[in-house]
């Protein structure tokens, strides 16, 4: 029974400063602009907001209404809504700033680094094709106004990274996520928190093609960096924790993947409250542990409470929330509930492809789940139909020699056997043993 996990979010957000002289009616802005930053780099994130707000009122009724500075606090603000999770108003912000810095000759840094953070919110509400248009349009121009090999384009090629690595483009992702490493490490050296961010995405790869040693390794890196320049509890230790734990938890480290979730859940909570859905993403890293362990019950109660935060955050069509519905489906599953779990990988499939997701791996594991359901009762041609469905997605997204297809084929061959089809039972089985030793011999 196949579980999905998930990602914290991790993202390069640009806060933008003032180019000009402040005028002599806002002495107090640039003060409230550091603290404001600073807050919110700090994960404080009321402070933040509060702030920014307050500025932004100050500033609305002593500037014109297209004032660069007023773009510039409507940028900031929105990344505070970005980090609380408030997506739609983090949105209209953004559109604001851009609104008003598109109609003054000479802020094309500022327009690129506003488009540069609305890539990232667009891809965090599985907006892909949207966030593609802007983080390319983004890149372009931080490269016309810094140069490539800046560290504003770094952060770009980031962002870009990570969306290419949710489509499934692995390579273009890989190429991204290293060139804007190479640029962090140029310009900041080998241990400055900026690199985390690419160290993340690296082992995301990694995890994906099964490279879970090597997806460890980046990840005990970019930790080990932040622990040292920013402290423990730094917010920005928590997505690092958060995807370590599952990768601890692919490898059986239970111990080691409980203590890095519990780190990271404790951090979560106290720098984005019980509601956020980065807390989400840890929570279902943490069911899967129990899952695992057999401790259902814990499973259901976490799974529950990350569909809650995630479907009052992010709606009922999201690609998480297909993520929660299946794991939820694989609990009822092992419940022995076969009819509610049929149900639940029904949803969790529709959600899938009602929120257009680009990367069909997993959708792949929720045809195997809905084969095992049908397998388990009986009901024979169902449950191969859902299995060669699995098989095809699998070999389409992940090649046909994927260790993930292993499972596939055998579950074919023991309903094909049963159904006295002993040929295309012996072909299933023969493919999953090649496949088995090719990944052997060449890991």
């Amino acid at each position: 029974m196949q579980r999905s996990s998930w990602r914290a979010s991790a993202a390069a957000i640009t806060f933008i400063t003032f180019t000009g002289v402040l005028t002599a009616d806002t002495p107090q802005a640039a003060p409230t602009f550091d603290a404001a930053v600073q807050a919110l780099q700090d994960g404080r994130y009321a402070q933040a907001e509060a702030l920014d707000r307050g500025m932004l009122a100050i500033l609305e009724q002593s500037e014109p209404a297209r004032s660069p500075r007023i773009a510039t606090y409507l940028n900031n603000l929105a990344a505070v809504y970005s980090a609380e999770g408030k997506y739609a108003a983090a949105e209209e912000q953004y559109r604001k700033a851009l609104e008003i810095w598109q109609q003054i000759p000479g802020h094309q840094p500022s327009i690129a680094l506003a488009l540069n953070n609305l890539g990232v919110l667009l891809r965090r509400r599985a907006r892909y094709s949207e966030a593609e248009t802007v983080d390319r349009q983004a890149l372009n121009m931080l490269e016309a106004s810094f140069g490539p090999d800046h560290e504003k384009t770094a952060s770009a090629l980031v962002n870009i990274g990570e969306l290419y690595s949710l489509q499934g483009r692995l390579a273009e992702a890989q190429a991204s996520f290293q060139r804007g490493l190479a640029i962090f490490e140029k310009t900041r050296g080998k241990n400055d928190p900026e690199i985390s961010l690419a160290l993340i995405g690296l082992a995301e790869l990694d995890r994906k093609q099964e490279k879970n040693e090597a997806a460890q390794q980046l990840l005990e890196r970019a930790l080990a960096i932040v622990d040292q320049a920013l402290g423990p509890m730094h917010p920005r230790a928590a997505p690092i924790l958060s995807n370590l734990s599952a990768i601890y938890e692919q490898q059986h480290k239970y111990k080691e993947a409980e203590k890095s979730v519990h780190r990271a859940i404790a951090i979560f909570e106290k720098v984005g409250g019980p509601d956020h859905p980065d807390l989400a993403a840890a929570l279902i890293n943490l069911a899967a542990i129990d899952f695992d362990r057999h401790k259902y019950k814990q499973a259901l109660e976490l799974d529950r409470r990350a569909l809650k935060i995630n479907e009052a955050t992010l709606g009922p069509v999201h690609p998480v929330i297909a993520t929660s519905l299946n794991n939820l489906g694989a609990i009822s599953f092992s419940l022995h509930h076969y009819p509610e779990a049929e149900t639940l990988f029904q949803q969790a499939l529709a959600n899938w492809e009602r929120s257009n997701w680009p990367n069909r791996t997993l959708i792949g594991d929720t045809l195997r789940n809905l084969g095992m359901v049908c397998e388990r009762q009986r009901r024979n041609s169902d449950a191969l139909e859902y299995y060669k469905r699995a098989i095809d997605v699998h070999e389409a997204v992940l090649g046909p020699n994927s260790p993930r297809l292993i499972a596939d084929l055998e579950a074919y061959a023991v309903v094909a056997r049963r159904v006295n089809d002993y040929a295309g039972a012996e072909k299933a089985s023969v493919r999953a043993l090649g496949i088995q030793v090719r990944n052997s011999l060449h890991p």
